[in-house]
């Protein structure tokens, strides 16, 4: 029997060969339109969902995982594993980590561990991929466990948004916000802080995007040299090829794992974002 299986959700938005290689089981949160509703990355993918998202007339919504969903992956993999580590988005931004720890809880089976990373998209995605290359390496669940909840604590985030008119229809912040900021040209940026969605700061324009986030590294004083970081973006090309330049070159980043953003994560984002994630250890 193998030893330890890393479980999650769709929201951890990582690239599809990561998941493939590192043998990720990711369970699929819900995207509806209206009376139709797709799985997250099996019965849409984020280029459909992107091009629906711009055409509907119905604003989507999203669900979370149900008992039942975990209930049954569990089980599953139980015949095949030793260990099970469920990696989940934050538990104040959706109910899926609470449907994990039930189904735990109903199963009754030793050897399943969940935990709340406290974050979402990419940077929820960054933690997973730690979990499982050192799950590859042969770690113990508990090494493995002592690093997530580092990570958890530790991991930086930036999320630059275009707009804050999904987030706005998507019930977030309060209804108004999103017409001043399209208004004055603000791009919020945003950041991960207790599990929920904080304003870090403002942009007047994409052509400052960049610039922003050079100066708030430099601020944080952390050192990135030969260092992996997490990056997902959705439009924004210019500005990820810009920003992948500042990383290699002035930042002397090793390696940037670059994800999707999908159909969950862009019911908020809008078709129009982009996001960094590091440790953020000086």
């Amino acid at each position: 029997m193998q030893k330890i299986k890393i479980v999650t959700d769709s929201t951890c938005d990582l690239p599809g060969d990561v998941i493939e290689q590192l043998n990720i089981e990711v369970i699929p949160l819900t995207v509806t339109f209206g009376k139709d509703s797709y799985k997250d990355g099996v019965d849409i993918s984020s280029e459909e969902f992107f091009q629906k998202l711009k055409a509907s007339e119905t604003f989507p919504s999203t669900s979370q995982i149900s008992v039942g969903q975990f209930t049954e992956v569990f089980e599953d993999l139980c015949g095949e594993y030793e260990t099970i580590l469920g990696l989940f988005l934050s538990s104040k931004l959706s109910g899926t980590y609470q449907s994990a720890v039930i189904a735990k809880n109903v199963l009754g089976i030793e050897g399943i561990y969940v935990f709340d990373t406290k974050m979402t998209t990419m940077a929820h995605g960054f933690i997973v991929r730690e979990a499982a290359v050192m799950a590859k390496d042969g770690r113990s669940i508990y090494e493995i466990m002592e690093r997530v909840q580092y990570l958890s604590e530790n991991l930086y985030n930036i999320l630059v948004l275009d707009t804050l008119t999904y987030v706005e229809k998507g019930g977030r912040i309060k209804s108004g916000a999103a017409l001043v900021g399209n208004l004055l040209n603000i791009k919020p940026i945003l950041t991960f802080k207790d599990g929920e969605v904080a304003v870090l700061g403002r942009v007047r324009g994409r052509k400052k995007i960049v610039k922003w986030i050079k100066d708030q590294i430099t601020a944080l004083g952390t050192d990135l040299t030969g260092k992996t970081v997490g990056m997902n973006y959705v439009g924004y090309e210019d500005i990820a090829r810009e920003l992948q330049d500042l990383l290699r070159n002035c930042f002397g980043v090793k390696e940037i794992i670059k994800g999707r953003v999908g159909s969950v994560i862009g019911t908020y984002s809008g078709p129009t974002a982009i996001a960094l994630y590091f440790d953020r250890e000086v």
